[in-house]
């Protein structure tokens, strides 16, 4: 059985951002997620985000830099050359939140073609910003580059796995082959299913095949981004192949509730795991 983290930017979002924590615990959750702490950008501070975890037990497991001008289209500022201060003070601003709240993980976008990112100087970003994320005497935080569907992303420079995993392997190979790769795969089943399979059996293997690379995994069902069970994928299945290859992390729900309120798109399916509706 997954461990499963609601994605706070997604899930209870009939509540103000900071008591979306408390509703995520009173619904059966042990961990959280999110984009960014508050609706739009950095809006909460890690002090008021560290009082809610600890005042309902919850485990961070997942969070974003600072993705830029969220609202004029920016999509992160990984490989856009142009943008170097304001790249560099997006991976401490997010590295700082990481370590002020015990999050191990943090998303790090690429940025939009159109915007004049590359992958040359994307991996150039991620080699600088794992010398920091992994920073004798601090607690080492792994980067993740997602791939994001080029029909909801469309020019987003990860518009696939391959190219993300190309990326990555360019980003480590500075790295002893013995070591831990400080970037990895960030495994999104709703834009995997969306790029790479047209069958909900070839979901399945393209997540077995990919998993020996992610540290996270998130589930949305397309074609609509909703829940579990509201879609073409079928996530019992997906949890099997995660049980079968041992995979032990979070498994981050970032849907979009089918339903008025998200304790109601929790019914059913979410009772297998644990979870209240």
């Amino acid at each position: 059985m997954p461990r499963l983290a609601a994605n706070l930017s997604f899930l209870f979002k009939e509540h103000a951002f900071l008591d979306r924590f408390a509703a995520a615990a009173a619904s059966g959750f042990r961990a959280v997620e999110f984009m960014f702490p508050g609706d739009g950008g950095y809006i909460a501070s890690a002090e008021a985000v560290a009082e809610q975890l600890k005042a309902h037990q919850l485990e961070q497991v997942l969070l974003n830099a600072p993705g830029g001008d969220w609202a004029n289209g920016e999509r992160g500022l990984g490989g856009l050359g142009s943008r170097e201060a304001d790249w560099q003070a997006s991976i401490e601003t997010g590295l700082r939140y990481c370590r002020h709240l015990g999050c191990p993980r943090m998303h790090v976008m690429a940025g939009m073609v159109a915007h004049g990112a590359t992958e040359e100087v994307f991996v150039k970003r991620l080699q600088w910003a794992a010398e920091l994320a992994v920073a004798p005497g601090k607690p080492p935080v792994t980067l993740l580059v997602e791939p994001l569907n080029p029909t909801d992303f469309p020019g987003y420079l990860v518009p696939d796995a391959e190219t993300a995993l190309r990326i990555i392997e360019h980003a480590n190979a500075s790295r002893p082959p013995d070591a831990v790769a400080p970037v990895q795969l960030q495994l999104d089943v709703y834009h995997l299913a969306q790029t790479e399979a047209a069958r909900d059996a070839s979901v399945v293997e393209t997540v077995r095949r990919l998993l020996p690379h992610a540290a996270h995994v998130q589930f949305a069902n397309p074609p609509g981004r909703n829940e579990p069970g509201v879609g073409t994928v079928d996530f019992e299945r997906v949890c099997a192949a995660l049980d079968d290859a041992g995979y032990a992390g979070h498994v981050g729900l970032e849907y979009k509730p089918s339903t008025s309120a998200t304790v109601q798109s929790l019914v059913g399916w979410g009772g297998k795991h644990g979870l209240r509706g």
